[in-house]
């Protein structure tokens, strides 16, 4: 019975849904880039609670290079590219800010965790060039499957599988597989297979 419910749930959710998807594929065919799919992303992570969740799990398993139906996105949380792919059973917190990245699997993310598409998203190097017209380049970040990213931490490296990355942390160098690390620059705490 639950799952019917679900179902049914989902299903007026998509119904909901396609006008903004359709705006957003509009928006996309003029601008050329992702920018009507971040107005849309942030228009949705405006609408709380549970019939949020639906709305946003809905409008991503549509534009998203990935997402499954069961993923839950908390209010006050954006993604920012289009190719983020998440996985099953992903939890993202509230007000969160993801760039590209790939969630693997029953990855648990706390509230205000920004991921950011990598270290080489603005170049600097020119003095005579204002930084904001240098450009950059996006990187996917991947977070290993039946990861926890703590409240508050930022991640612009690879997470390895089953690693807890904890709040607060600054993650600029990737991480090992099975990993607790903490601090700004996030250090190796412990490995959890000891």
């Amino acid at each position: 019975m639950k799952n019917l419910l679900k179902t049914i749930i989902r299903l007026i959710a998509l119904l909901f849904i396609f006008p903004v998807y359709g705006i957003m594929l509009i928006g996309e065919v003029l601008l050329k880039n992702d920018l009507s799919f971040q107005g849309c992303s942030q228009f949705l992570s405006l609408f709380p609670g549970v019939p949020g969740n639906y709305l946003r799990q809905q409008f991503y398993c549509l534009s998203l290079k990935e997402c499954h139906n069961d993923c839950c996105i908390e209010f006050g949380t954006r993604l920012n590219q289009r190719d983020i792919e998440l996985g099953r059973r992903v939890y993202i917190g509230t007000n969160c800010c993801i760039g590209l990245c790939r969630i693997e699997d029953d990855v648990m993310l706390g509230s205000n965790v920004d991921i950011i598409s990598g270290k080489k998203q603005h170049n600097f190097d020119s003095l005579d060039t204002p930084m904001r017209e240098q450009g950059g380049e996006l990187e996917t970040i991947v977070i290993g499957e039946d990861s926890w990213l703590g409240n508050s931490s930022v991640v612009m490296a690879n997470i390895g599988k089953k690693s807890i990355v904890a709040a607060g942390s600054v993650v600029i160098k990737d991480v090992e597989p099975y990993s607790i690390v903490g601090g700004n620059p996030a250090k190796m705490l412990k490995n959890r297979l000891d």
